[in-house]
This record gives structure tokens, C-alpha cells and sequence, in this order.
């Protein structure tokens, strides 16, 4: 009891500094921009910094000290976002209502992983990984499965209820779905490894319609018990990483019930940053559209470069809102295709906080590439540094490359 009462105490504490700032007026304001750069407005672009390698982050602000297994995952969240906001904050949203996600399970498709990884020491999350070739016959893929999706229940409400009780008189809390994401080649990639995927692809392209074709078919199916289980989510605050908000979701005819077409769906093919665009169309692209064709928006993209790519996405997908742009694409050519009626989700370069002295030069010259092409071209942009691998253990370099994007994006908004 007494480690029930104390980690209340940790938790009332916490929660009593997360509302306060969930109530600021700016939570509204920039809301409003997350829904304004998803509707393709020409609003001041949203900023965000996330996959913060938080092990490099040595602060006592962090420290979990609640006892009790199932208060330290809400535990861990109120502190790291707390510790944003007073670092390096950006656009960051308190949401006023605070969301517990549906605890999904699945049953897996009949394969694990196999890999060996190499760990580094510094406490960033980024591993080196090596898999085993799991998939290279008929058999083989024949073994795959199917699987099974569920809503945990029982757990979802002791989420719930936990949340419900710290925030008590602070803030409200529901209980909301996800969106579906499924990256097709990356779970490939997973259970054979890069090389001999990339090297069939070229060698055995008839074996690898096949298994493209059979991931396919599990992630549809996947989908569909999404649907039925009530698992999506209609308006998101975040979607991987960046802002999902949009006055188009749901769908006009929403009843209640949410449908594909209400929701956003993401998909993406890093591994194909070394295919042809016609390539990508005809392995990756033609698959996603069979799963994603009905979604109400669709996001494209997460590290590999796209900037060549926009034409066969547009003629894939109707439904595409946004488009990840990184750092190794072309930001003039991405905003040339994109044109005024698509979301450039542009990836700054995570490198640059990552040596032990922050430079702002190079963070400049960047964004000075990114919002003069927007510019020029209309596009909508958002800004959002991800897939930060290490901060040298140097969390101020993030304080001050949001001190750098804000002072570059005054001169254009």
C-alpha cells in the first residue's frame, strides 16, 4: 500500500505540470497549425523534434521513481514530455484531452526474427543489425501466417484507469485507437537481410512478386481486423512523427463506426532507396495501393529519398496527403513535383546534433534549401528531425537547433 500511495504521489505531481500546460492557449494555436499544414494551407511550418536518443539524456528530471511495474510507463512519458517542453519544446501540442491507446496484440505471422546486434554504449536507442535469410523458398513462405489481432481489454482499462485516476479534476482522458501502418519491405528486409533482398530482387524477380504478394495479403488481412475490432483512430495528433490532424478526417458520411476511409493509412520502403522508380512502382507500390487504396489520407515515406518517386506515387494513390522528404533527396526537385496540393514532410539532417560541438552553419544552409523551394513552389512543408541516432551526450545541441529552425523560419513566416 505504501508503494501504491507514493507512486500516486510521483504520478499527481507529474500530472498536475502536464495539464497546466495542456491548458496554455498556445496548445490551441498550434493545433490549429497542424491542421492547417495537413489542409495544405500556407501556414508558418510546424517543428518537431522526436526518437530523441533519451539513454544520452542524463537528468534526474528523468528518473522514474514510481515502484510499481504498470505506473512507470505513464511515468516515463509525463517526464520526457515535461523535459521537452522546457528544452526543446518547438511545436510540441499537449493535447487537452490525454489519450490512452487500445492495447493491441497480435499473434505474429509464424516467423521471429533472427538477428545479431551491435549495441552501442553512449544510451542511444540506434543498434546495428544483421538478419538471417528466413525466406528463401516456396516453403518458406508458405510457412508464413496470418495473424491474429486483438484488443486487450482488461489492460487497455487499467491504462485507463490509472489515467483517469492521476488526472482526476485536472484533465480529461479517453481511450483512442491507432493508425495502421505497414511497411512491407521492411518486414522483408527483417527476415532475410538486405543484401540477398536487394540481389533477388534483380536475379529472382518472380520469387519476390511472390513474397511481396504474400506480405500483402497479411497486412490486408491485418487491416481488416483493424477495422472490425474498432482499432483506428480518426484524428491522431501524431502520425510517426509528424502532425495528423486534418478537417478531412473523417470522411463525410462518418457514422460512428470507422471505416478505411476515415482514417489515415502510412506506409513507406526504406530499403528501396536503391531500386529505379520503376522498380519501386512495380515491388512496393502496386501492393500498398491494395491496402491503402480506401484510406481518407494517405502519408508515403520515411528515410528513403522520394524526390524522384512523386509522379508514381501520385498515380497510385488519389488519396496522398504527404510525402517524407529527407535529408539525401533533392528538396528544389521534391517541391517542384509536389506542387501546392501535397504535404512535404522534410526530414532535416540528423547528423548535425550529433557531434560534440553544434554548428548552426550547416542547420542553416539546410533549411534555407528546404523552405526557399517550398516557397518557390507552394508547397505546404512541415520541419521534423527524426532518427536522431546520438546527441553526444549533449542534450543543449537540440536546445539549440530549435533555437536555429526558429530564428531561419522567422525570415520567411
Amino acid at each position: 500500500m505504501a508503494s501504491l500511495q507514493a507512486d500516486r504521489d510521483i504520478l499527481r505531481l507529474l500530472a498536475e505540470a502536464y495539464a497546466a500546460i495542456a491548458r496554455l492557449d498556445i496548445q490551441k494555436e498550434r493545433m490549429e497549425r497542424y491542421y492547417g499544414t495537413n489542409d495544405r494551407q500556407q501556414v508558418r511550418p510546424v517543428v518537431l523534434i522526436d526518437e530523441v536518443p533519451w539513454g544520452e539524456i542524463r537528468d534526474d528530471a528523468l528518473v522514474n521513481r514510481c515502484e510499481l511495474p504498470e505506473h512507470q510507463g505513464l511515468e516515463g512519458l509525463l517526464r520526457r514530455s515535461l523535459y521537452q517542453w522546457h528544452h526543446f519544446q518547438v511545436d510540441k501540442v499537449f493535447n487537452p484531452v490525454f489519450q490512452v491507446g487500445k492495447q493491441i496484440r497480435s499473434t505474429g505471422i509464424g516467423l521471429e526474427v533472427r538477428e545479431t546486434r551491435l549495441e552501442s554504449d553512449t544510451g542511444t536507442y540506434a543498434a546495428a543489425h544483421e538478419y538471417e535469410d528466413q525466406l528463401q523458398t516456396e516453403e518458406d513462405l508458405e510457412r508464413l501466417q496470418v495473424p491474429e489481432i486483438s484488443c486487450d481489454r482488461e489492460a487497455t482499462e487499467r491504462s485507463a484507469e490509472v489515467a483517469a485516476e492521476v488526472f482526476e479534476g485536472l484533465m480529461d482522458v479517453e481511450v483512442v485507437g491507432s493508425v495502421f501502418q505497414y511497411n512491407i519491405w521492411d518486414q522483408i528486409a527483417c527476415f532475410r537481410g538486405v543484401d540477398k533482398l536487394l540481389m533477388d530482387l534483380a536475379v529472382r524477380p518472380d520469387f519476390m512478386h511472390r513474397t511481396a504478394r504474400r506480405f500483402m495479403e497479411i497486412a490486408a488481412a491485418t487491416f481488416r481486423q483493424y477495422v472490425d475490432l474498432d482499432l483506428l483512430h480518426t484524428s491522431p495528433l501524431i502520425l510517426h512523427c509528424t502532425p495528423a490532424l486534418s478537417r478531412d478526417l473523417p470522411a463525410p458520411d462518418f457514422s460512428g463506426t470507422v471505416r478505411p476511409q476515415d482514417a489515415w493509412g502510412r506506409c513507406s520502403a526504406q530499403i528501396f532507396s536503391a531500386v529505379s522508380p520503376a522498380m519501386h512502382d512495380e515491388f512496393d507500390l502496386e501492393y500498398n495501393q491494395q491496402i491503402f487504396g480506401e484510406c481518407g489520407l494517405l502519408y508515403y515515406g520515411c528515410c528513403e529519398p522520394m524526390d524522384t518517386k512523386i509522379d508514381i506515387l501520385r498515380q497510385r494513390f488519389p488519396n496522398l496527403r504527404k510525402v517524407s522528404i529527407t535529408p539525401w533527396a533533392d528538396f528544389e526537385v521534391a517541391a517542384e513535383r509536389m506542387g501546392s496540393d501535397l504535404v512535404m514532410a522534410a526530414k532535416p539532417n540528423p547528423a548535425f546534433v550529433g557531434a560534440p560541438t553544434y554548428d548552426p552553419e550547416p542547420v542553416r544552409e539546410e533549411l534555407h534549401r528546404i523552405l526557399g523551394a517550398c516557397r518557390r513552389h507552394g508547397t505546404t512543408c512541415e520541419l521534423v528531425i527524426k532518427d536522431i541516432s546520438t546527441i553526444a551526450n549533449r542534450p543543449e545541441n537540440l536546445t539549440r537547433w530549435a533555437a536555429t529552425v526558429d530564428e531561419v523560419v522567422d525570415q520567411y513566416y
